[in-house]
């Protein structure tokens, strides 16, 4: 159960990581969620993205928990049954981003989402026992969370005045 629940951190730790990709007040996401179909500049992206990996890691660790309950109890049915739900928040997730990814304005960040929509995904699939997801590897999805604060923080960057 120890590496359960090192598993769990890191997605925690990526889950909060995430929560730093938000630059711009919500306010703009806010705004800009009320144009249906419409396209949003990165600052309202990035903010719009963070609440939808946070909101999606919050359902993957609640699944871990009730993996973690049920296997301490020495229910391992259970326990897989909730791995299999794990993998369908991470593909759920993985949906809600491409959602995201469709209404950015800037290809950079279509693309990066794109990616981490389908890291997600294929994580999310593989997961159907203990064992799977004491193998879970969340490599990729770190160094595209990574990518995609990088360009969050590059479109919240102050712009120098050469004056």
């Amino acid at each position: 159960m120890g590496r359960l629940c090192s598993r769990a951190a890191i997605l925690a730790t990526t889950a909060l990581t995430a929560a730093a990709l938000v630059g711009a007040p919500a306010a703009s996401a806010a705004a800009a969620a009320t144009r249906p179909g419409a396209v949003e500049p990165t600052p309202a992206i990035c903010a719009k993205t963070a609440k939808t990996v946070e909101d999606g890691l919050t359902e993957f660790a609640a699944q871990l928990s009730d993996v973690t309950q049920a296997a301490d109890s020495g229910n391992l049915t259970g326990a897989e049954k909730s791995v299999r739900k794990a993998g369908d928040a991470l593909v759920a997730l993985a949906d809600d981003l491409r959602a995201d990814a469709a209404t950015a304005d800037a290809a950079d960040v279509r693309s990066t989402l794109g990616q981490l929509a389908d890291e997600f995904e294929s994580q999310g699939k593989q997961l159907d026992t203990l064992k799977d997801l004491q193998e879970l590897d969340v490599s990729r999805i770190d160094a595209l969370s990574d990518q995609m604060i990088a360009i969050c923080g590059a479109s919240t960057a102050p712009v120098p005045d050469h004056t």
